[in-house]
C-alpha cells in the first residue's frame, strides 16, 4: 500500500528497511532545469537483496550534446551514491544537495545512445546543485501499480548551482522534481507508462502519470497545483504520437482531472528522448527519458517527460535508467 502524504516522515529520507523479494528496489530520482533547454535527470537505485546499486546521470546541453552516465556497482554503503552521482540529504523533506563527479559519454544528440552508439567523446562531468522543496511531499494515490515501487512520493522544487562538462561550465537557476520511492520493481511487468511533470512556480504545477494495466485499461495519478490550491488527480487520458523506430514519445496531449473536478490539458513535444534500456531474463525494456518542450494553460518551457515502453529483447547492453 503506498505511503500517504500525512505518513511521510524524515525517516523516508534515506535508503529503507528491504523485504525479501528479489526486485525489491529502493530509488531516489531528481530532475529538471532552467525551462530554456539545459536539464538533467539523475537517479541513483539500490536493490540490496542483489547487493546492486545503479546510478544514472543524464544531461541536455545546448550546442554541446547530450551526456549520459551510468554505473553499477555493489555496494552494501549507507550513502546514497553511485557512479558519479551523489545525493545528500540536508534537511529532511526540504533541502538536498547534488553533488557529479566523474565521466560519461558525450552523445550529439540522446537518440544516438540507441542509434549511433559509439559515436561519443568520454568526458569529465562535475557539478553541485543545491534543491530547496516547494512544498511538502506529495504521495500519488494511484497510478503506480505492484510492480514499480508503490511506495512514492515527489516534491517540486527550486535547483540552483551550476553544471561542468567538458570544460564548459553552465550555472543553473531553475526547477524541477525529486521523488522516492521503494518496493518491488519489475520493470517488465508494466504494459507501459507515461509521466509528465511541469513545474512552473509554487502556486502552479502539474505532475501526472498514467500506468497501463496488465488486464487492459490504465489508471491515473498525480496532482495538480493551481493558484495555490493542490488536489490529487483521480482520472486522465493521453493521446500519443509514438517514434515509428524508437517507441519513444515525440508529442502529446495529456488531460486529467482532480478531486475536485477541475479539469486540465498539458501538450508537449519532445526535443531529444534518451531511450534508456531495461532488460532482464530476456526481456528488454525501455525508459526514454525526453527534453520536452511543454505548453499548460497558458505557460510554456522545457521539462521532462518519461515514457516506459516494453519492447522484443536484444543483445544490446543496459544503459541505466
Amino acid at each position: 500500500m503506498a505511503v500517504q502524504s500525512d505518513q511521510i516522515i524524515a525517516a523516508h529520507e534515506g535508503w529503507q528497511r528491504p523485504r525479501a523479494e528479489d526486485q525489491w528496489s529502493d530509488s531516489f530520482y531528481f530532475g529538471g532545469g532552467d525551462g530554456r533547454g539545459l536539464a538533467f535527470y539523475s537517479r541513483i537505485g539500490r536493490r540490496p537483496n542483489e547487493g546492486v546499486v545503479e546510478g544514472a546521470l543524464g544531461i541536455w546541453l545546448p550546442e554541446q550534446g547530450f551526456l549520459l552516465s551510468f554505473a553499477r556497482e555493489r555496494s552494501e554503503e549507507p550513502s546514497i551514491a553511485c557512479g558519479a552521482a551523489l545525493f545528500e540529504c540536508l534537511e529532511p523533506l526540504r533541502s538536498w544537495e547534488l553533488l557529479f563527479e566523474g565521466h560519461g559519454r558525450l552523445f550529439e544528440r540522446a537518440e544516438h545512445i540507441a542509434t549511433r552508439r559509439d559515436d561519443y567523446r568520454e568526458v569529465h562531468v562535475t557539478g553541485s546543485l543545491l534543491f530547496n522543496a516547494w512544498s511538502g511531499p506529495l504521495s500519488f494515490r494511484s497510478g503506480l501499480s505492484t510492480p514499480v515501487a508503490s511506495s512514492h512520493y515527489e516534491q517540486p522544487g527550486s535547483l540552483s548551482g551550476a553544471i561542468q562538462v567538458d570544460g564548459v561550465r553552465r550555472p543553473l537557476d531553475g526547477r524541477g522534481l525529486r521523488d522516492h520511492s521503494w518496493g518491488v520493481r519489475d520493470w517488465q511487468q508494466v504494459p507501459y507508462w507515461r509521466w509528465f511533470g511541469f513545474v512552473g512556480d509554487p502556486d502552479n504545477f502539474l505532475m501526472l502519470n498514467n500506468v497501463g494495466l496488465a488486464g487492459g485499461g490504465e489508471t491515473a495519478g498525480g496532482f495538480l497545483m493551481r493558484d495555490g490550491v493542490l488536489a490529487p488527480i483521480v482520472s486522465g487520458t493521453t493521446e500519443s504520437e509514438l517514434d515509428a523506430e524508437l517507441g519513444c514519445q515525440r508529442s502529446f496531449r495529456a488531460s486529467a482531472t482532480d478531486e475536485q473536478g477541475r479539469e486540465t490539458l498539458l501538450e508537449g513535444r519532445a526535443l531529444e528522448v534518451a531511450p534508456l534500456r531495461q532488460r532482464r531474463d530476456g526481456r528488454l525494456t525501455l525508459v526514454n527519458e525526453a527534453l520536452t518542450e511543454y505548453r499548460w494553460e497558458g505557460r510554456s518551457g522545457t521539462g521532462i517527460s518519461e515514457y516506459l515502453v516494453q519492447r522484443p529483447g536484444d543483445e544490446t547492453d543496459g544503459a541505466g535508467g
